[in-house]
């Protein structure tokens, strides 16, 4: 098979893979050379995709951060390693978790918010303390730091003071 035909084949492949969906270009690159298509072929394919909008990192990157807010937001280390898993270009990831709306300052307050609302804690000293070191690591298990996870209790604390 000639470099034209496996061209078209490649491209007819995966347009056919990518459906209705949005793709990320990782995840088609994946895609087309576990069918055996040459690297040069694939890169063409995936360029000529993205030109066509079959193939757009940018809103595969906002369509999975989207379903990262609220009490399902993350840091913007888990959400950089959840998107190069995803396949998006890291360029491309930087780009889009630059925005305001992506920093960890922001999205962890409605994690707090959502997940621990006020009057949440014990009003026992030694309970609270216990429940706010659990709700600490749960927001290290989001990617938050624990400094950050704290200062933002204090923040809330002294809020409501």
């Amino acid at each position: 098979m000639n470099r034209e035909q496996q061209y078209s084949e490649a491209r007819n492949k995966a347009i056919a893979h990518i459906g209705i969906a949005v793709s990320s270009s990782g995840k088609i690159r994946d895609f087309l050379l576990e069918k055996g298509y040459p690297s040069d072929v694939v890169e063409d394919v995936i360029d000529q995709l993205c030109e066509e909008k079959y193939v757009d990192d940018v809103r595969y990157a906002k369509k999975i951060l989207r379903t990262r807010s609220g009490s399902k937001a993350e840091g913007r280390a888990k959400l950089s390693m959840r998107l190069e898993n995803a396949g998006v270009d890291t360029d491309i990831a930087r780009k889009v978790l630059s925005s305001p709306e992506y920093a960890d300052e922001n999205t962890i307050m409605d994690v707090i918010r959502d997940r621990f609302p006020a009057g949440s804690f014990s009003t026992d000293p030694a309970e609270a303390k216990r429940e706010l070191a659990k709700a600490i690591r749960y927001l290290e298990s989001r990617g938050y730091s624990s400094s950050l996870a704290l200062s933002s209790f204090r923040k809330l604390l002294d809020d409501v003071e």
